[in-house]
C-alpha cells in the first residue's frame, strides 16, 4: 500500500478490504471511472489511486468516516471524491450519475439484522449488521450507477453466496468470477469474492484462493 490511510478505533479495515481491492485491480481501470460503496475509511478506494482510473469516488453515510477519507485526501494530495449520504437514497447516488460508472467495490455489511447477538459499538454494528443497508441495497445502487457492461465486485460471507447471486441476476448483474476465501485451519470457505457484469451473460468461473 503507497499511502498510509488514516484510521480510527471505529473505522479500520481487513484482510477482507486488501483482498477486494485486489480484485478490483485485476481488470484495467486506465480512464474509467469507480465507485467504492460502504467506502468506511476509503482503504478500497486508495488502494486504486495507482490504477490509472480517471475518477474515483467513495460512498460513505458516517461523518466520522467520510473525515478520515478527507484526511488521506490531504495528506497524500489525492483527488477521491467523497460523497457522504445515503446509498438507498436516488439524491445521494446522482451525484455521481445514472450509468456513468464502469466499476463499482463494494464490502457490504456481512449480516442480517436479528442473525445473531450484534455486538460492537453503533458504528461497528453499523458495519457488520444490514440496519443501514441491505446487500439488496448495495446492489441496487451498483445497477443503477453502472454502464451496460460495467462491473460489480464485493466481498461477503460466504453463507450468503447463493443469495447473493439471486439479488445480483434479479437487478440485471450477471455473476461471472467467484473467488472463494478459505478459513484457516478448515476447508471451509468463509468469505467470497464476486464479480458480476451489468447486461452480461449467463457462465461464471469458480476458484479457490
Amino acid at each position: 500500500m503507497k499511502y498510509e490511510v488514516a484510521i480510527s478505533r471505529e473505522h479500520r479495515y481487513g484482510t477482507d478490504s486488501i483482498l477486494l481491492s485486489d480484485f478490483a485491480l485485476a481488470s484495467s481501470l486506465k480512464n474509467k471511472t469507480a465507485v467504492d460503496l460502504c467506502a468506511g475509511c476509503g482503504i478500497v478506494s486508495f488502494m486504486l489511486c495507482e490504477s490509472g482510473a480517471a475518477r474515483l469516488y467513495a460512498v460513505e453515510l458516517l461523518t466520522d468516516a467520510v473525515e478520515l477519507i478527507e484526511r488521506t485526501n490531504r495528506a497524500h494530495g489525492l483527488d477521491v471524491r467523497v460523497i457522504q449520504g445515503d446509498l438507498r437514497e436516488e439524491q445521494t447516488l446522482a451525484r455521481i450519475g445514472r450509468e456513468a460508472v464502469d466499476l463499482v467495490t463494494a464490502n457490504p455489511p456481512y449480516f442480517t439484522q436479528g442473525s445473531g447477538f450484534e455486538r460492537g459499538s453503533p458504528t461497528q454494528k453499523s458495519a457488520r449488521y444490514d440496519g443501514d443497508c441491505t446487500l439488496t441495497d448495495v446492489v441496487a445502487a451498483a445497477a443503477y450507477l453502472l454502464k451496460f457492461g460495467g462491473t460489480l465486485k464485493m466481498c461477503m460471507a460466504a453463507a450468503r453466496l447463493a443469495e447473493c447471486i439471486g439479488i445480483m441476476q434479479a437487478r440485471g448483474i450477471e455473476p461471472k468470477e467467484i473467488v472463494l476465501i478459505g478459513a484457516q485451519k478448515t476447508n471451509k470457505a468463509r468469505l467470497f469474492l464476486i464479480s458480476g457484469k451489468k447486461g452480461g451473460k449467463a457462465g461464471v468461473i469458480t476458484t479457490w484462493k
